[in-house]
């Protein structure tokens, strides 16, 4: 078997990919279903939706379960479990030719995968050859995922990404998952004919909080009679 073998075998048997799998499928049905162009939906609302959906609904499903950890990494969902760093990203072109660029974090998996040795540790005094065989040695692990916008019927395919700024694949191991590989991939949002980011790449706004006040109530005579 290969690594991608070893980390699948691993994944499954800890309970990480049927949940992922299947919460993957039904957030597409139901993107779909509520999908409505009529009102203004289009193409890269319904990417955002599904980005959003995964995050959320990820981290509340897989959250609870033993030798499971869930957090959200530069907006999007991470599953650490025995070792491996899953993560997923909508799939926006062919499955060669995702691109890791787009964020630290999202480079940061394919650039340690590509190191030759043991990944644990960049730096040499910390003496990584000691977790050699605890420690997977790619073990940066990622789904990528896309969708039917009409049926919802979800595709996605699981990978072992490899630093590849130099040329060549994108992956050291790349396979379908399940789905329909035939099924179109979300267009990437267009602005003056220029690509613009991947759903799972834009930035979510930091909200400011204000204190609310009833009308004809100034802060200086609230604050007067609290004195």
């Amino acid at each position: 078997m290969g690594l991608l073998d070893d980390a699948m075998l691993v994944l499954g048997e800890r309970g990480v990919l049927e949940p992922l799998g299947g919460l993957i499928r039904q957030v597409y049905r139901r993107a779909a279903d509520r999908h409505e162009p009529e009102l203004g939906d289009d193409a890269m609302s319904f990417g955002t939706t599904v980005w959003r959906n995964l995050t959320n609904l990820g981290k509340a499903t897989l959250g609870g379960a033993d030798g499971i950890r869930v957090r959200l990494e530069d907006n999007s969902l991470e599953v650490l479990c025995a070792g491996y760093v899953v993560r997923l990203y909508s799939l926006q072109g062919g499955i060669e030719s995702i691109r890791w660029e787009g964020s630290d974090a999202r480079l940061g998996g394919a650039v340690e995968n590509s190191r030759d040795g043991q990944l644990a540790f960049d730096d040499a005094e910390q003496f990584p050859e000691v977790f050699t065989g605890v420690v997977p040695p790619k073990r940066h692990v990622r789904v990528a995922h896309t969708g039917d916008l009409g049926t919802g019927e979800a595709t996605a395919y699981i990978g072992l990404p490899r630093d590849n700024r130099d040329g060549g694949s994108p992956w050291f191991d790349v396979r379908l998952w399940f789905g329909d590989a035939a099924i179109p991939v979300l267009p990437l949002p267009v602005v003056d004919g220029v690509p613009g980011q991947r759903h799972d790449e834009l930035v979510i706004p930091e909200l400011s909080l204000e204190t609310l006040r009833g009308p004809g109530r100034a802060a200086g005579g609230a604050a007067g009679r609290l004195a």
